[in-house]
């Protein structure tokens, strides 16, 4: 009797990632879990002047600003949403670093930490050395610009136009994003 229960559970499980691998159910999960690619898009393309208004004190040598005056400067600029208490967001930290130890003259980086405490981020960039402006959000945030998957960035060229998004933990000093930094700030 506990072997025929063994089995169906068994089976249940397989037809159930059969269903999750091969199916709109799968896609229809993936999606959920990942942000489905055309309601982001969507949204960001919806982005108002308002969605940038977010005050923001300074840290890590930065001085308090408004988010939507870097999106107003004329430069290119760079927006991480992270918390030091998000694993991919502490993973792709090193490669923004590099990033912007090589571009951090010629662009804007704006790294927002969100539900985030000064004494426990401070403490993180302090420990691997980072010296990337760092910025704690002192107003609210839209449920339009929120974040819903960490790490979330943005690249942002001179007119303020989103010409990228990631939801998820990349390589920020590669080949690939190095060459659309160039190309957006030659513009």
């Amino acid at each position: 009797m506990k072997s025929n229960k063994q089995i169906l559970l068994a089976v249940a499980v397989i037809i159930g990632l059969i269903a999750i691998m091969f199916t709109p159910v799968g896609t229809a999960i993936k999606n959920m879990m990942e942000g489905d690619d055309h309601l982001v898009a969507a949204r960001d393309a919806n982005l108002s002047e308002s969605d940038y208004d977010i005050d923001l004190a300074g840290h890590n040598g930065a001085t308090d600003a408004n988010l939507l005056d870097f999106k107003k400067s004329g430069e290119v600029v760079f927006i991480n949403f992270w918390g030091s208490w998000c694993p991919p967001c502490v993973e792709e930290m090193p490669s923004i670093q590099k990033l912007y130890e090589a571009k951090g003259q010629k662009l804007k980086f704006v790294l927002v930490t969100i539900q985030d405490k000064p004494k426990t981020f401070n403490a993180f960039l302090q420990k691997n050395n980072y010296t990337m402006p760092v910025y704690e959000p002192t107003s609210p945030i839209s449920l339009n610009m929120l974040p819903h998957v960490f790490p979330t960035t943005y690249i942002l060229n001179k007119k303020g136009e989103i010409v990228l998004k990631e939801t998820k933990t990349r390589d920020w000093n590669d080949a690939e994003i190095n060459q659309l930094l160039d190309k957006l700030i030659a513009e």
